[in-house]
């Protein structure tokens, strides 16, 4: 992890890792087959790191509106974006290339969560199909990557636009 954070997926190599662990490289091979299943399970564990901090923020908010809501998410994964941006490139690389399982379920898992704190938390009306919410988990991740994609000049630029667009959707289902 630190390879990649300090220099990018090209400078985690086999031997790089075996040099940075003091061992072998031989020993490197017993549990990795070779530098792409090291990457994936690099994925793996910045997924579950990420998937329990944002499910922390949930738990973590005390909001009055939609709008806090959308905000602290979008708050949330524009950190996330800047502090990692090796292993956020190394995600959507893998996305791309179907390296992952379907991201859908992690989305999916998340919308259920979400849904359930915006019922809690009284900001949408109590007969408010999960249907509404995993659109808008789906619409949210859609706007992440456009973010990732334009870059750290213009990636809140997006997020602001995304924050608006998702706010406004919401506000649909929220209560009077």
């Amino acid at each position: 992890m630190t390879l990649l954070e300090s220099d990018g997926p090209d400078a985690v190599t086999t031997r790089a890792i075996a040099d940075h662990a003091d061992v072998p490289v031989a020993t490197v091979y017993q549990f990795f087959p070779n530098r792409d299943a090291i990457l994936l399970e690099i994925v793996l564990d910045h997924l579950d790191r990420r998937d329990a901090e944002g499910a922390a923020l949930l738990h973590e908010l005390a909001p009055t509106s939609l709008g806090e809501v959308v905000h602290g998410i979008f708050e949330f994964h524009y950190t996330h974006l800047h502090r990692h941006p090796h292993l956020v490139t190394l995600h959507y690389t893998s996305v791309a290339r179907g390296l992952l399982d379907d991201p859908r379920l992690r989305r999916a898992q998340f919308a259920h969560a979400l849904h359930t704190a915006l019922l809690g938390w009284g900001l949408l009306h109590p007969d408010t199909d999960p249907l509404v919410t995993a659109v808008a988990v789906e619409m949210g991740d859609r706007v992440l990557e456009l973010a990732y994609h334009a870059g750290p000049t213009g990636d809140r630029a997006v997020l602001t636009e995304g924050e608006r667009a998702l706010t406004t959707y919401l506000q649909t289902y929220a209560v009077s």
